[in-house]
């Protein structure tokens, strides 16, 4: 195998093992019991990472299967590692009095009418405690998210929980009247189209335009047809010269 392939395979468990065994917290993750996180969260938050855009699940399948499987599992649309040293929730912080997420726009208007509520798979909300972070955690989810505005406070003070997680906060649950956001009653700005390439021409690729080529120039018509009329050339007619010439002569 080139040496290049097997550090950029070595790269890739190495990252494995920090993100699922060392720091998901670091990343935004939240593995749920018995460490298993969804394959879909990891790749979301490795796409963010410079230098770990090209991973896909293909990657973490050979990693499991083959570079590392005595580390690296993974059951269905999930994935774990064998080593794990990340510490647990910290339910003894206080959290600030705003923490922030960063939702679908689709799934606002359902969170301000019931709060934020378990998840089906057990797993808490993920909050941050600056816009930036909950954005960049939300875009994950939904290329322009919903900045949602959690009120920790007002929410503790009805029997909400937010054990700190890193530089963010976790919380299973929330009451509806303390989350802000823009009004459900109003329409959400419609997503920014993405801009699509020209098509190209039918039957093959697309050519230059002409004289855009370098060291290229535009051959007019009348240059083929009759180029003694440019400017600058003479016609020769020397031959109708010669032949008057002889006529004079007979």
């Amino acid at each position: 195998m080139p040496r290049r392939q097997s550090q950029k395979e070595d790269s890739l468990v190495r990252m494995l093992r920090y993100v699922l065994g060392v720091a998901p917290a670091e990343f935004g993750l939240f593995p749920g019991e018995g460490g298993w996180l969804p394959i879909k969260e990891l790749l979301a938050a490795l796409h963010q990472e410079e230098g770990w855009r090209h991973i896909r699940q293909g990657m973490l399948a050979d990693a499991a299967t083959r570079l590392a499987p005595e580390l690296v599992e993974i059951d269905d649309n999930r994935i774990r590692v064998s080593q794990r040293t990340y510490e647990l929730p910290d339910y003894g912080a206080s959290p600030p009095a705003h923490l922030y997420l960063g939702a679908r726009r689709k799934a606002w208007p359902v969170l301000k009418l019931h709060g934020l509520e378990e998840p089906h798979d057990g797993r808490p909300w993920i909050l941050a405690t600056d816009k930036e972070a909950a954005l960049k955690l939300g875009q994950r989810r939904d290329s322009e998210p919903v900045l949602i505005t959690v009120q920790a406070h007002q929410a503790q003070d009805q029997g909400a929980v937010f054990p700190a997680w890193g530089d963010y906060f976790l919380c299973a649950w929330a009451p509806a009247s303390c989350l802000m956001g823009p009004p459900v009653g109003e329409a959400l700005p419609a997503k920014k189209p993405k801009a699509k390439p020209a098509p190209a021409p039918s039957g093959g690729l697309a050519m230059p335009a002409p004289g855009t080529m370098p060291g290229s120039f535009l051959l007019a018509q009348e240059d083929v047809e009759k180029p003694y009329k440019r400017k600058g050339i003479t016609k020769d007619i020397g031959w109708k010269r010669d032949r008057r010439k002889d006529r004079r002569g007979k």
